[in-house]
């Protein structure tokens, strides 16, 4: 059995005032996880206005289901999966309205296993700040659904298992997605340098 943490007495307590919709547990929860489930939105959606409004609308969502939540993962692990959800969701509409023909079920999840090696996108390329825009530009020609899956485990660092519950689905199937999004952003990079020397 795994010893219990000052973090976790610290996590129980929040939830349970959240459970009583207690105002100061719903003041920390904002003041605690705010910055990441606005940095998440804003990956996904690749837009500041929206991010917001999903980011409010995550936490609408929090207030209003939190009695559903278990306790099965961790709270930020559950915040995640409501927060790429409520994004994906306002992805979705906004396609729509456009009336763009993009799928998000476009890129089906073949659970076969992976290679051991994998793609790895060079991270001193990642942390150059003036390859930063390009990152968001490739970021944002990404699937949605690959998207959410390496802005959850390359950007936010959440483990494999955690993108899994983030996303509702597998762990094999996060992995494929993840690797699917590090041969994207490596076939767009390849071809912005190659663009770039010619």
């Amino acid at each position: 059995m795994t010893p219990t943490t000052v973090d976790d007495v610290q996590e129980q307590k929040l939830i349970q005032g959240l459970k009583a919709h207690e105002a100061w547990a719903y003041e920390e929860l904002i003041e605690r996880f705010a910055d990441m489930v606005h940095r998440v939105c804003y990956r996904i959606l690749q837009n500041v206005q929206e991010a917001e409004d999903a980011t409010q609308e995550t936490f609408i969502t929090v207030y209003r289901r939190i009695d559903s939540f278990r306790g099965d993962a961790k709270l930020s692990s559950w915040l995640y999966r409501v927060a790429t959800n409520t994004a994906l969701s306002m992805l979705r509409s906004n396609i729509r309205k456009q009336g763009r023909d993009l799928s998000l079920e476009n890129d089906e999840d073949d659970e076969r296993s992976l290679p051991d090696a994998e793609i790895i996108v060079p991270e001193t390329f990642i942390l150059q700040q003036e390859s930063r825009a390009l990152l968001e530009q490739g970021l944002e020609a990404m699937s949605p659904k690959l998207r959410a899956a390496v802005v959850l485990y390359e950007i936010e660092g959440l483990s494999m298992k955690e993108t899994a519950q983030a996303l509702g689905i597998s762990e094999s199937a996060a992995k494929l997605r993840v690797h699917r999004g590090r041969q994207f952003l490596q076939t767009y990079l390849a071809q912005y340098y190659e663009e770039a020397t010619t």
